[in-house]
């Protein structure tokens, strides 16, 4: 059984880069690099947490495709372990056509009906003897909503497992006060931009203290200033960013690495700023690990 159980979207990147915005609908646009790579959230998470030797299981579902036979070989030689059946019929492996400025950031066109937005409760069974549950893709799915991800994650929380959350942009507005499944969360992930979303305020300090007093223990990203957590900024490395992709999805492996050599929360963090900051040094999500 693996250490580690990482929930949520797995997908193919078709990354488009640079991309300048004001003439790439003008039907002669060429890009220097258009590259096909394994992406998602839970995805990216897990090749990385395998890479650095957590024994890592990742629960997901792919369409019965030509994309996802070849997700799950990238998933087999990074040797994680997949939930099963993993493949199914009736649904489309998603694509996301990732749009990469010269400053590394990013827009997105990705299919509506495709796979990471079809993940449902009965897709996801936690290994008893694991140590980490990692929701990667909070907001993702259609039908996860916050009444029975409170009953998945009080569950987790029931068998005694460690219980990480990471977020993606709130699809219909949903606000911080609403979500009473992150009370479960030993530890909830989020950028600046989701933070503020959520919360309707765009002062860090305030929105700290809105999380706490929503019983939130929240880690916010903040991109190339670090990251906030209990009214402190934990500073990264200065970069020139390539491109950003995946970079909040390896700053949530850095910590879970950190998790699992019994580091402090502080220790942890760092480790987040640096494998967040390595991921947009390169064109891909998890290109990175590669040279490490």
């Amino acid at each position: 059984m693996s250490k580690v159980n990482v929930i949520g979207a797995a997908c193919m990147d078709i990354l488009i880069y640079p991309v300048d915005q004001e003439s790439f609908f003008s039907g002669k646009y060429k890009a220097e690099h258009i590259r096909m790579l394994p992406g998602g959230d839970a995805l990216n998470e897990a090749l990385i947490l395998s890479h650095f030797k957590a024994d890592t299981k990742l629960i997901t579902i792919l369409g019965n495709d030509l994309l996802g036979h070849q997700l799950l070989t990238v998933l087999q030689e990074g040797d994680v372990s997949c939930s099963d059946p993993v493949l199914k019929d009736d649904i489309e492996t998603y694509i996301s056509i990732v749009c990469i400025d010269e400053k590394g950031q990013r827009t997105f066109v990705g299919n509506r009906n495709g796979s990471v937005r079809k993940l449902k409760a009965e897709d996801i069974r936690i290994d008893d003897d694991c140590e980490i549950v990692s929701f990667a893709s909070l907001f993702i799915s259609e039908s996860l909503n916050d009444q029975k991800l409170e009953v998945l994650f009080s569950e987790i929380k029931r068998k005694g497992k460690i219980l990480c959350v990471d977020c993606s942009t709130p699809k219909h507005q949903e606000k911080i006060w609403d979500m009473r499944c992150l009370k479960h969360a030993d530890y909830f992930f989020c950028n600046q931009q989701e933070a503020e979303s959520l919360m309707d305020q765009n002062d860090l300090y305030e929105i700290d203290k809105c999380f706490h007093e929503n019983g939130v223990n929240a880690i916010i990203k903040c991109g190339s200033n670090g990251a906030f957590y209990q009214n402190k900024m934990y500073a990264t490395d200065p970069i020139v960013p390539v491109d950003t992709t995946g970079a909040g999805d390896s700053f949530v492996a850095g910590f879970i690495t950190g998790l699992l050599k019994n580091e402090t929360i502080e220790e942890c963090i760092m480790d987040g700023n640096r494998f967040g900051a390595k991921a947009c040094a390169y064109l891909g999500a998890t290109e990175w690990i590669k040279y490490e």
